[in-house]
């Protein structure tokens, strides 16, 4: 008898969880604009948003949702350009055992591929390795640059060229902010189930976190505010 009413206790709290989820995301759709305008404000549609204030983690299923329900992209490398932010799984990187972290489900604002001594490789801007006020403020600024292309391409994950997406001049615009703590590169091989984010989910994108491996969020956060200390000096 008391299993049953456990069972039941349990199965109402999961029930409950989970309208609650899908109250808040319904709320964060209805909340997304269809075009970005003059007056489009990348942080004014995250403050307003309903997941922010919240606990990160808390928010992360949520958003994660609602991303993983955007078409995974085939030919990712013919389809991927520079300026488009991706959300993709990456399990087994190549020197997983000398990584001492990694994220195995990185959102990456992509740079472009670039030939290595080791061969071809996705660069990227991951923003899971940034605390969520430093990520909204950097993702914020980077719309808000390029705002006339991503204007343009707002509702969809376009496999077109984003004209004037300059992404020498934005790596070092982060290495001037000493905010390049989350470039990265990637093996296009081991990339898997890649999704393109338009620019109108950005302000859901950035609620997410990362699947850190080897270290905890906590210990990823604390390795960014040292760099932070080292580098900005606060």
């Amino acid at each position: 008898m008391a299993n049953k009413v456990s069972d039941w206790i349990s199965k109402k709290r999961d029930a409950f969880k989970k309208a609650r989820k899908d109250k808040l995301n319904r709320e964060a759709l209805a909340n997304l604009s269809d075009e970005a305008g003059p007056r489009f404000n990348l942080m004014d549609k995250i403050e307003d948003s309903p997941y922010y204030m919240k606990p990160p983690m808390a928010n992360d299923a949520k958003t994660q949702e609602i991303l993983e329900s955007l078409p995974i992209s085939k030919n990712l490398s013919q389809t991927m350009i520079p300026g488009q932010l991706v959300l993709f799984k990456y399990f087994e990187p190549k020197t997983k055992e000398e990584l001492e972290y990694y994220d195995a489900r990185p959102i990456v604002l992509y740079f472009n591929q670039i030939h290595t001594n080791q061969g071809l490789r996705y660069l990227g801007f991951n923003i899971h390795y940034y605390p969520p006020k430093m990520r909204y403020r950097v993702m914020s600024k980077i719309f808000e640059i390029y705002k006339p292309v991503y204007s343009k391409y707002f509702q969809d994950g376009t496999n077109r060229e984003m004209d004037a997406f300059d992404y020498q001049y934005l790596m070092k615009a982060l290495e001037k902010a000493k905010l390049d703590f989350g470039v990265r590169m990637y093996i296009p091989e081991l990339v898997k189930e890649a999704r393109l984010i338009p620019p109108k989910y950005w302000e859901i994108a950035v609620f997410t976190e990362g699947w850190f491996k080897k270290r905890t969020r906590m210990a990823i956060m604390n390795y960014w505010y040292r760099w932070k200390t080292k580098h900005l000096g606060r």
